[in-house]
């Protein structure tokens, strides 16, 4: 009976994956794609969709071997990158995007931040005026926050080319 059913569905499932995609105008003028037309509408156009293409296996990844036993570095970064397997380099490659996506939000924090905000001016005798301390340790904190996530970029890169 439970193999009847498996053929049963595995039979359906090709049928199931084909649809009609339907381009209809509705009444009131707008575009509309459905799987079934409303009533009221005129279809424009009608069109069969493809099953989605198998999928690939996974590759592996690539052995050490005899060819890898030249060169150290060579060596050194196959065994890494094997004993990490993809996931590790995909996880470095992740923790390099975000590096930068922080150093580039730090750098832009700290040219909007350039602009003295209100009460950071200071008068002087002179009828000129000056920047507060409040806006120098401003400006200070910004500049370590850029100096912090250009360190952590420079860390992302070193795991990420230790895994390569």
């Amino acid at each position: 009976m439970k193999r009847t059913v498996a053929a049963v569905c595995l039979a359906i499932a090709p049928l199931v994956a084909l649809a009609t995609i339907y381009k209809v105008r509705m009444p009131d003028g707008t575009i509309l794609f459905t799987d079934s037309p409303p009533a009221g509408a005129k279809v424009l156009e009608e069109r069969e969709t493809l099953p989605p293409p198998p999928r690939q296996p996974a590759k592996a990844a690539p052995a050490t071997g005899a060819a890898d036993k030249g060169s150290s570095t060579t060596r050194g970064s196959g065994s890494a990158a094997a004993a990490g397997g993809p996931q590790a380099i995909d996880a470095a490659m992740a923790e390099v995007s975000d590096a930068e996506r922080e150093l580039a939000a730090a750098r832009r924090r700290l040219e909007t931040g350039r602009e003295p905000l209100p009460g950071e001016r200071l008068g002087t005798a002179g009828g000129r005026s000056r920047l507060s301390p409040e806006y120098q340790s401003r400006i200070a904190g910004l500049e370590r926050q850029v100096a912090d996530a250009e360190a952590r970029v420079k860390r992302a890169y070193e795991a990420r080319n230790a895994l390569r």
